[in-house]
Formats: structure tokens, sequence, C-alpha cells
């Protein structure tokens, strides 16, 4: 047998291929995540696990790899992008034809690489009504570490593009960029460019909140001198990873406790807490009482991957399931006692056993229903459920050095309806300061031979705690996911897909020079002032 742990985002995934590698049944492996800390994407599938259990297996003795922070920039990075975004617009401002090309830069090895070009791609048109839509998606091999999940899934690479360029058209008709997309806003019950109907996507409700945070209709103090203000606004969606499953178990144990065994991975999205929730509210039961088990491949049953925002509608429907299984063979074993409905779950067991002794098993799997695309990428079901988010900036450039200072970020998001509010909270602000990162800071810099050449923290920026606006708002719009664990769904990339063209859009509001790549440094915003001089 083989027992490895490790930090990864998808145990079951790696048991079965590590299984596979070495030909052995899946029953002699075992896969075991402890607290993991950061994931964002870059633990998922197969990394380390092939190569340190080769390591054990021949010294036949325990076997650790641990990665260096340089080793780890090597091992997985971020898709860079160019999108080439092309659309025609009528006299009365709507946008009638789209034209759309990506190129993703998926590194040496393909990874999670053609998913993302494929299951973000279909929505590089954006959240908007487009009659006449045409998508070319590429990945592409290059000699560069490989690219894969960082959350977002891409679709921040998109937003980027497609909400600056809502802007720019909106200016140059000379319409008001929050108006020009209320205009053009795709809305409940019509087609996406695939096909999907739009369904319990609350776009017009979130921009409409944003408008309001922002005060969006009052007159805006645009600074003086050398440093001068902006403001501007983004909106974006997600497709949902769509035809996976997840399966899960409930134990009501004789003192009336529960256990959930799930292996959904907590990586610090405070999923455990979420998936006692839903149990707790189907058995009518304290949180407190219920104990989630964390992810082990010999106890904890399958689940595809902890990725994509999924874990809170895939997982959570799976242990509403199975909870909802639990709570019937209770119900039932009343009634074989007869016992009231009311009668505490303690006494249930002692009048059973004669004792305290015993367990009541439920057990739950859940997978939602899926088109596949045909060969013109139509689907009438392309995604189970729909993410979106708005960003608004207020901002400060300094013209004489080019610096950008965000002193105020707005985020809203229709996350169905919320189960633990103050965790959607930081969800939100911690996926806007994450991309804010992505937007003003952090870049790859690679020499001529594909080499990098900042693979340390001490190189490669992030933001600290001077660079985060004093101003922060996260909210969640009145609403709700109907085919979702009590109405919610996944909130962990949401507010990552406005932030970066909200604060183009309100450079360009300040200064009046357009960024078109990321990120917007001081260096690259300079230049942009020198050329407009």
């Amino acid at each position: 047998t083989l027992t490895i742990h490790t930090a990864s985002q998808s145990p079951s995934f790696v048991r079965i291929e590590m299984a596979r590698l070495l030909g052995w049944p899946e029953n002699r492996i075992r896969v075991r995540v402890p607290f993991l800390g950061g994931g964002f994407g870059a633990k998922l599938y197969i990394k380390l696990e092939a190569l340190v259990s080769v390591l054990s297996l021949i010294a036949k003795r325990p076997v650790k790899i641990s990665l260096t922070m340089e080793e780890q920039f090597f091992t997985i990075t971020k898709h860079a992008s160019t999108f080439r975004i092309k659309s025609g617009v009528s006299k009365d401002g709507r946008i009638v034809a789209r034209d759309c090309e990506v190129w993703w830069n998926g590194g040496a090895y393909a990874d999670i690489g053609p998913r993302v070009t494929q299951k973000s791609g279909f929505t590089a048109p954006g959240p908007y009504d487009v009659q006449d839509v045409s998508i070319d998606s590429y990945e592409l091999y290059t000699n560069l570490p490989p690219a894969g999940a960082l959350r977002g899934f891409g679709i921040p690479q998109l937003v980027w593009a497609y909400e600056s360029h809502t802007d720019m058209l909106a200016r140059e008709l000379g319409v008001d960029p929050l108006q020009f997309r209320r205009l053009n806003l795709l809305r409940e019950g019509r087609p996406q460019a695939t096909g999907t109907l739009m369904k319990d996507a609350a776009l017009e409700k979130v921009l409409e909140r944003l408008s309001v945070l922002m005060s969006w209709e009052k007159p805006f103090d645009r600074g003086t001198g050398t440093v001068r203000r902006g403001r501007g606004i983004a909106l974006g969606f997600k497709a949902c990873i769509a035809n996976t499953t997840s399966l899960a178990t409930v134990n009501i144990n004789a003192d009336g406790s529960v256990t959930v065994y799930t292996s959904c991975v907590d990586m610090g999205q405070a999923s455990d807490t979420a998936m006692a929730q839903i149990a707790a509210e189907v058995l009518h039961v304290a949180t407190e009482a219920v104990m989630v088990v964390h992810s082990d491949t010999d106890v904890t049953p399958f689940d595809m991957a902890t990725l994509g925002s999924r874990s809170l509608f895939h997982s959570g429907n799976a242990v509403k399931l199975a909870a909802e299984d639990a709570r019937k063979k209770l119900e039932e074993l009343k009634k074989e006692l007869h016992l009231s409905a009311e009668t505490p779950i303690a006494d249930v067991f002692k009048k059973k056993y004669g004792m305290r002794a015993g367990s009541i098993v439920g057990v739950g799997s859940f997978i939602p229903p899926y088109t596949p695309p045909d060969e013109n990428g139509q689907t009438d079901n392309a995604t189970p459920f729909w993410m979106v988010g708005a960003s608004g900036v207020e901002l400060e450039v300094d013209t004489e050095t080019g610096r950008v200072r965000v002193t105020r970020l707005v985020n809203v998001a229709d996350v169905g309806t919320p189960i633990n509010p103050r965790v959607v909270e930081t969800q939100l602000s911690g996926a806007a300061i994450m991309q804010l990162g992505f937007s003003l800071f952090e870049k790859m810099l690679f020499d001529a031979e594909g080499q990098l050449r900042n693979a340390s923290l001490a190189e490669y920026k992030i933001p600290g705690f001077l660079d985060v606006p004093e101003n922060i708002t996260n909210e969640a719009v009145v609403a709700e996911q109907r085919n979702g664990p009590f109405g919610g769904k996944g909130v962990g990339e949401t507010a990552t897909f406005g932030v970066s063209p909200a604060i183009a859009n309100a450079i360009h509001d300040a200064i009046g020079v357009r960024l078109t790549d990321l990120p917007m440094n001081p260096e690259e915003v300079w230049k942009k002032l020198s050329e407009r001089r």
C-alpha cells in the first residue's frame, strides 16, 4: 500500500491517477490532505505526487518533497493572454456584432489549459446581448513555465479586455459607461453566445447596486494640480465547471452529533463551515454539533476537485442530499419504534439498542445536467450556474510619476443566497485584493531565452498593506440560485472579474490615457502620459 500526504485540491483525482500510473487498484493507495493553506488552482491534479511516490517505493522508506519559493514559480503559473476584440454598434448604442480572438500562453505543458481555453473562452463576448458573435480561442505551447487554473480560470483576463473595450465604445459614442452597459446587458431568459439561456444570473441587480454604492449620478471630485482623480466600473460573469461529480456521507451519531464526510478541500474558503451549516439546517441541529472530516480517500467519498467555485454548489448539494437521506432514515426509525417526531436523537438510539449505540448513515451524490456544445459551440445547457461580479474604483494618479493609488474599491456580487454572509464578505475582499496585485504590481519577467528573472518574493512585487485601499466595500445582492443548496452558489472567484478593467477605466477617466497591458505600474502609466504629451 501507499499513503500520500499532499497539499492537493483534488485528492480523489490524485488517487485515480496514481493507481493508473502504478497499475494498482485504488484501494492500495491512500491520499490524505491536511489543512491546505492557499491553493488558488495551483495545487490541482497531479504535480509532485508521482515523483515522491516513486522515490519512496525505490527507497522503501518515507520520502518528503518540499518546493522552494523559486521552484514554485516554475511549477505552475497564470495564463498570459492576448485578446483581440472588435464590435459593431448601431446608431442607438446597441452592440449588434462582436468578434473575439483569444490566445492563451499555456507554457511547456498543457495541464488544464485546454479547459480554460474552452470553458472560459465561450464567455469572451461578455455579459451583453449581442446578436452576432464569433469566438476563436487558442491555447499555445511555449518554452515558459506551464500555466494552470489560477483563481478565476481565465475569466479575469477576458473581463480585463471586454470591459476596457466597453468603456472605449461608450466614450467613443459619447454615452455614459454605466448607461451603455444598462442598454446592452444580458437579461434573464435571453441566450448567451452559446445559446444557453441566462438563468438566476443577477446581472442587472449587481450593476444597479454598484451604481448606487459608487454614487455614480453625483458629481465627482477630479483633483487638482499634478494629482488627478478618476473612477471606473466593470462587470463580468463566469460559467461554472459543469458536468463534475461530488459525493458525501452524513452520519447521525447515537448522542445526536453529526459527522460529515466529504473530499471537498478547505483551503481557507471555509467550505468546512458551509458544509456543516448545510447539514445542520437539514437535520435541525446546531452547526456546532456537526464535525466535517478532512479529505482522506480511505475515509471520505469521491469529489472531482475543489476548483472553479464549484464546491458550495456541487459538494453542498451532495451534503444536502446525504443529510436528507439520513433524516429520512431517522424518521423511519422513529416510526418503527412508535416514537414521536420530536423525540431527541439520543433517545431514539437508546430505545432501539437499549444503550447509546449505533448510527444512521445518509449518502448523497450530485452531478448537474450538462449538454456538450456542438461543432458550432452551441448548447442549451453550458453551465449549471453563472457567477456575476462587478467592481467600482476611485483612484488618484500622480501625473509626474505615473503612480496610481486606489482610494476606494467596491465589489458587488451575485452569490445566490449567502450561506455564511461573513465568509462571503471575506471571500470578496480577498479575491479583489489578489486581483489588485495582478492589476498594478505582479509580473513574471523572462529573458530572451525564456528564463525567469524574478522568481522570489524579493523581486516579484505583490501588494503590501500600504497598497490596499483604505475604503473597501463588499456586498452581495439579494438573489437566489434555485438549483443550489438553500439557494447558494460559489463566490471564491467572483470579485476577481472586474477589478483590472475598473482600474484601467478609472485611469482613463482621470488622465485620458488607455492602458491595454497588465500590470498598470507607474512606468507604464508614465510612458502613456509621455506619449500623449
